[in-house]
């Protein structure tokens, strides 16, 4: 059975917690949140509180993301704050780029990235206010996911590439341990990793647009609230955990969302261009995570969301089209590219199912080569 034990408290920690209550709550927070943070979980006064106690509950609830986030608090020292780690700048910048009369609906939204089993966006209501969020794993995703599908300067063998997407779908699956600052999952050249970094920047800018405008267009309302696991139970071991109460659209509303993520915001024709292209890229991917899902999990009933595929050719036929469009690229090369990775990701889930059900962490090569670097000893270097 997994445990974790609380962290050995100090003479520091003891003053610390002088004269104030809930010292049992406290004691378990101390290991992942700063005493500011603690007060604030115990006192929840609004929606941002609110969000900072959904992360901690999720953590010390789970021993495998209790150990992590415990030794990163413990790698970071007095830096180290939960808050910041979970800060999502997307959405300040998203709003900040807005009319200023969308600017002023979009206010009132607490926002920041949480630990979720959902590959979208979220929006959701609380008794302190509105929320939107995105999960902090899809970082993974994307780094795994691009590494996978884009060429670089440097090249990048098919082994690295099939093994960095099997990565990526593991993250959605939750079956990839969360602690990749820990335990890298292999060496990602700098030259590579200043391509993917921007476009996960703005992949996640292009989120936050789509629930803002959710707001924007007046989607908000109690009908469409249903009961919504923070994480989802996807595997015979698991159990749905943290619900909250979303707001389920019907899907020409997120037609209409994605739409409004591009379309929204105040930009110039050339960083138009590239927010289209990364949310191309974006579908892309999660077309392929999607094929991988529904392998595993044939899909049944009415789905939150349009697939992937289908948004992708709503951006394409509805969206402003940018000054410098190919259209053989958007039209022709990147489905194919897509349809071709779905084959390969379909074969290998029916070859190597056991490489997608069991947890723990995957590599992009074996220990002591190019790809991987030296082969790091839990409980030992980490």
């Amino acid at each position: 059975m997994d445990i974790h034990i609380i962290n050995k408290i100090t003479e520091k920690d003891l003053k610390e917690f002088e004269g104030k209550d809930h010292l049992d709550e406290r004691l378990w927070y101390m290991g992942v949140c700063s005493p500011e943070e603690i007060d604030r979980i115990l006192n929840v006064n609004d929606a941002s509180d609110y969000l900072l106690k959904l992360r901690a509950d999720t953590i010390v609830d789970n021993p495998r993301l209790w150990r992590v986030f415990s030794a990163l608090s413990k790698k970071y020292g007095e830096k180290w704050s939960l808050s910041r780690y979970f800060t999502a700048y997307c959405y300040a910048d998203v709003k900040h780029r807005m009319s200023p009369e969308h600017q002023e609906l979009c206010k009132s939204v607490a926002y920041g990235s949480i630990i979720s089993s959902d590959p979208n966006g979220l929006i959701f209501d609380t008794d302190y206010g509105i929320c939107s969020t995105y999960s902090m794993s899809l970082k993974y995703f994307t780094q795994y996911s691009m590494l996978a599908l884009l060429y670089f300067t440097k090249e990048v063998p098919f082994h690295v590439r099939l093994q960095a997407m099997r990565i990526a779908v593991r993250v959605m699956l939750q079956k990839e341990a969360l602690d990749f600052e820990l335990d890298p999952r292999g060496i990602i050249p700098d030259e590579i990793s200043r391509v993917i970094n921007p476009i996960f920047s703005a992949q996640m800018s292009f989120l936050a647009g789509h629930e803002y405008s959710h707001l924007i267009n007046g989607d908000l309302n109690n009908d469409n609230k249903c009961q919504m696991a923070v994480l989802k139970a996807r595997f015979a071991d698991e159990t749905d955990y943290k619900m909250i109460n979303a707001y389920n659209m019907k899907q020409k509303r997120e037609f209409s969302a994605d739409l409004g993520a591009l379309e929204y915001p105040i930009i110039n024709n050339e960083l138009y261009s590239y927010q289209y292209h990364v949310t191309m890229l974006w579908f892309a991917a999660l077309a392929i995570y999607e094929a991988a899902e529904n392998t595993i999990f044939p899909p049944f009933g009415v789905q939150s969301h349009p697939g992937a595929k289908a948004r992708y050719h709503n951006i394409l036929e509805n969206a402003k089209t940018p000054f410098d469009f190919n259209e053989d690229f958007y039209c022709r090369d990147l489905p194919d590219l897509v349809s071709e990775w779905e084959k390969i990701i379909i074969q290998d889930v029916s070859e190597n199912y056991d490489k997608y059900e069991m947890y723990g962490s995957a590599y992009l090569g074996a220990p002591n080569t190019e790809w991987r670097g030296r082969e790091l000893i839990d409980r030992v270097d980490y």
